[in-house]
């Protein structure tokens, strides 16, 4: 006989599946524990919550103080400010020895101010690529058996990211900390970064300019180094350079200057027309001595005082090229060149002096000056201890113009040809064959042939050459045309070539 169903029997198989006893049992379940707490258990968690933050803030007071208490014993650190140069090398090593790309999880991002090598961007406008600049604060490492803590305050960040030229490498304010009561192992260690950034620069110039608002020097450009033999001008004059710098940068130099009393320092003018070299050969002068260049375009300085700045905030070994020395004020021939219409600088030719060779200058720099018009330069300027060599860079000869045919068309080593292929013709099977050096030789003799003495920059030169770079024979063979082109323009006004033997005025007609 089947058993009556009642509260307190068994539930049936209808009773399994509703949803409503269920939730029920667990309403009364939660609250059957509840019921069971002890409120007075209430009152000691919100108590402990209250204190909570006042423990945290005396563990953090606590640590802070501990930490100060160890550093002013313990510790040894330096710190370098983010406008000098050894900043850029601490922090290059840190992100090559000790931050793996891969750990970095921080980054600025910018529109990448440098073009890219994409033949797509050469032909319509496109977006420009996003540059990811780094970001760390601290970092922990062991060197030398010793244990370092490299770090950049928050601070400093908002700081060089106003600076256009910021890239995530230095500009910041760093510290470097090390266990120990001596300095020395930071000293070796900053001694390390700095070998570690020659051996990466030892290919490149850096060259230095002032930041926009012309309060200190910035790594403006990092150019590969061009030879000296790409600077094509007169081969004597050119190696009576080279031995004149060679022989002041010797150390030998240094101590007969001073055990003469004579100061250190020696002075060249790069004068001739537009496009002659003159920028370009400071630059490789640069990559043949291994120095980097501070570049101070006389035109703009705003007056002396700035110049001075300039001056005393460049290291001794190292060019600097001032350009366009023929801007500064000069008492004597103020008047006509304002009459001309000349470019002027807000610096005088007093305030110029002074730095080159004033009380306060500084010695072992190698100064070259450029001018378009050293007509207009006074001679106190030029004269012999601070212009002490005066390079003339002209127009291009015949010599030259097949030394620079020689270099743009010499077949590289990758295989690449300057002779245009055929495809798909049998019936010239020598379209495909490259052109050995020999041959190209020939050509730039042919080449040279048809460029008049004389009458052509290199810069003109070499405009001519970006547009047959694929091709030696085609340029070869253009060049008459060109010439013809180019010399029947016609200019607005002369120019004047001053050379070491006499003037003279180029009229291209």
């Amino acid at each position: 006989m089947a058993q009556p169903f009642h509260a307190g029997g068994a539930i049936n198989h209808l009773q399994l599946f509703d949803p409503s006893i269920h939730g029920l049992g667990i309403m009364r379940t939660f609250w059957n524990s509840w019921s069971e707490l002890d409120i007075t258990h209430l009152g000691s968690i919100v108590a402990l919550a209250g204190v909570a933050p006042a423990a945290w803030r005396f563990i953090q007071r606590t640590g802070q103080e501990a930490w100060t208490w160890i550093k002013r014993f313990f510790i040894a650190s330096v710190t370098i400010p983010g406008s000098d140069p050894i900043n850029r090398n601490v922090a290059s090593w840190v992100l090559a020895k000790v931050i793996e790309p891969q750990q970095i999880r921080f980054f600025t991002a910018k529109t990448e101010i440098g073009r890219d090598g994409n033949e797509g961007q050469l032909l319509k406008k496109t977006r420009r690529s996003v540059q990811y600049c780094p970001h760390w604060e601290s970092t922990w490492f062991w060197h030398s058996g010793s244990l370092f803590v490299v770090s950049r305050p928050a601070e400093s960040f908002k700081a060089a990211m106003t600076d256009p030229s910021y890239d995530g490498v230095g500009g910041e304010e760093l510290t470097i900390s090390c266990f120990g009561r001596s300095a020395a192992p930071i000293k070796s260690f900053i001694d390390t970064c700095r070998e570690f950034a020659d051996k990466q620069a030892q290919y490149f110039v850096i060259i230095y300019a002032r930041d926009r608002y012309g309060l200190s020097w910035k790594p403006k450009a990092r150019k590969p180094i061009r030879r000296i033999e790409t600077v094509h001008f007169d081969d004597t004059i050119k190696q009576e350079l080279l031995l004149d710098i060679k022989k002041y940068l010797d150390p030998r130099t240094s101590r007969l200057y001073r055990s003469r009393s004579m100061p250190y320092r020696r002075g060249y003018l790069f004068y001739g027309p537009p496009g002659t070299g003159k920028s370009s050969l400071s630059t490789a002068l640069g990559g043949e001595f291994g120095l980097d260049l501070y570049e101070v375009k006389v035109p703009s300085v705003a007056n002396d005082s700035d110049l001075e700045q300039m001056f005393q905030e460049i290291p001794p070994q190292c060019i600097v090229l001032l350009e366009d020395i023929d801007a500064v004020w000069s008492d004597r021939e103020s008047e006509t060149q304002e009459a001309n219409g000349a470019a002027r600088s807000g610096c005088t030719l007093s305030g110029l002096l002074n730095v080159l060779d004033g009380v306060g200058s500084q010695e072992g720099r190698v100064v070259i000056m450029t001018t378009n018009k050293p007509e207009r330069l006074d001679s106190a300027l030029v004269r012999p201890g601070r212009v002490d060599m005066k390079v003339w860079l002209g127009n291009i000869s015949k010599n030259c113009a097949e030394q620079m045919f020689i270099r743009m068309f010499t077949p590289e080593s990758d295989g690449w040809s300057p002779l245009p292929k055929k495809r798909n013709d049998s019936s010239n099977p020598q379209g495909s064959r490259q052109l050995d050096l020999e041959a190209v030789r020939m050509l730039a003799r042919t080449f040279a042939d048809s460029i008049p003495e004389d009458t052509f920059t290199p810069s003109q030169l070499q405009g001519f050459f970006q547009l047959h770079l694929e091709s030696a024979v085609e340029a070869a063979a253009s060049i008459s045309t060109w010439v013809e082109k180019e010399m029947a323009k016609k200019v607005d006004k002369d120019f004047e070539v001053i050379s070491n033997r006499h003037a003279c005025r180029v009229n291209y007609k």
